[in-house]
């Protein structure tokens, strides 16, 4: 897919830094409200975080603009077929900069190397911006969760007949 770059992204490790930069990030009211994030305390997060050692169901990278901190990108609920694309810029300045592209691309290059037959995700009828990004990549809608989000499909290599 052909894109202008505004911002290149570069995707690092999952480290304590970015769990307490997530932490901020996560509690934000209006980045809570757009990701669905569930309520959580210091506790449970750090429990998430050292559990991340030993889970093959989750594959979670930082995004990092220069030498700042800006998001989340992952797939959880891995299965040797699919799994659930997420992510989030939490440094606001960075939305609508194609930041979200380059991450969700390097999602999808990823569970391609792995060989996923798909990826999904859940995507609240609300969130505008997330749809339009999912449908510019090649998510299509698959289902209606309730009346506030959708599940949306990427197949990653064409289907036998």
């Amino acid at each position: 897919m052909e894109y202008r770059k505004i911002f290149e992204a570069e995707f690092r490790e999952f480290n304590r830094d970015i769990l307490e930069k997530s932490w901020e990030w996560l509690n934000d009211p209006i980045i809570k409200e757009l990701t669905s994030a569930s309520e959580f305390d210091a506790e449970s997060q750090e429990r998430w975080f050292e559990s991340l050692k030993t889970r093959n169901d989750y594959y979670i990278r930082s995004v990092w603009y220069k030498d700042k901190p800006i998001g989340v990108m992952g797939i959880k609920h891995l299965t040797d077929k699919d799994g659930e694309a997420f992510g989030y810029l939490g440094e606001k300045e960075y939305w609508g900069k194609t930041i979200g592209v380059q991450g969700l691309q390097y999602m999808i290059d990823y569970a391609k190397s792995i060989k996923l037959e798909s990826l999904y995700a859940i995507v609240l009828k609300e969130n505008i911006n997330s749809y339009k990004l999912m449908r510019r990549l090649g998510f299509e809608k698959e289902k209606e969760i309730d009346e506030n989000a959708i599940v949306m499909r990427l197949y990653l290599f064409p289907k036998e007949n």
